[in-house]
């Protein structure tokens, strides 16, 4: 029995190797196919062992710090503490104020006393200052008058005549207008005299003389100039002769 079962499966194989040694086509191809088939298989296993992937979630929303502030429990909380430090500062200005009243009722007096012997001391030191400023500005203008008095001297006895001349001419007046202004800035100006009533505060009588163009006691010539200070005050006296 075994032996021919084994006869018959020796001839079976003759006979496929005797098909594949006339067909070898044929024979490859069904090798090819063969591959094929386990390949495919073989991936059809690995794709289903393999996990599908979900759609990844959509990361959640991040409030912005504007939205935050504009939140209606942050502006709740921030009312609230406000309402907190108000009523902090108002318990200490009326903890002062009771302070300052106790106080008062008995300093008041002795405060009043002071506050008024203070402005008094202000006055009397503003008033001191401003002498001060005068007589130095009297000094000084005092100083810079003689100058000019001999400026003017000088442009009344001296004509130019070449052009060299009347070149340094303009330069003393130049120099004549700078002091000038700088008188006018200390705040003095010129005492009128010529046509004005004779001031006895004002200008200094050199003489007196008849005068057909002016009336008794109208200054008709000035000598020299006189200045005074904007608020009147007296600098130096104008030389004037008086008619009579």
């Amino acid at each position: 029995m075994k032996l021919g079962f084994a006869l018959i499966s020796a001839l079976s194989a003759l006979s496929c190797a005797d098909a594949f040694a006339f067909t070898p086509s044929v024979a490859l191809g069904a090798r090819v196919s063969t591959s094929n088939t386990i390949l495919f298989a073989e991936e059809e296993a690995a794709a289903a062992e393999e996990p599908v992937d979900e759609p990844a979630e959509a990361p959640a929303a991040v409030p912005s710090s504007d939205d935050i502030l504009n939140s209606p429990a942050f502006l709740k909380r921030k009312v609230d503490v406000m309402k907190s430090d108000i009523e902090a500062a108002e318990e200490k200005i009326a903890a002062a104020n009771a302070v300052y009243e106790e106080n008062k009722a008995e300093y008041g007096d002795q405060i009043e006393n002071l506050r008024k012997e203070y402005a008094n001391i202000q006055d009397r030191l503003d008033k001191q200052s401003g002498a001060a400023d005068v007589t130095t500005v009297r000094e000084v203008s005092n100083k810079l008058l003689s100058v000019l008095d001999n400026y003017n001297r000088a442009f009344g006895v001296i004509e130019a005549e070449s052009d060299e001349e009347k070149e340094i001419e303009a330069s003393y007046k130049n120099v004549h207008s700078m002091v000038l202004d700088t008188l006018a800035g200390l705040g003095l100006k010129e005492v009128k005299t010529v046509g004005t009533e004779f001031d006895y505060e004002f200008h200094s009588a050199v003489m007196m003389r008849p005068d057909e163009d002016y009336e008794e006691g109208m200054v008709c010539e000035e000598l020299a100039k006189g200045y005074a200070m904007e608020d009147g005050t007296l600098v130096r006296a104008a030389m004037v002769v008086v008619a009579a």
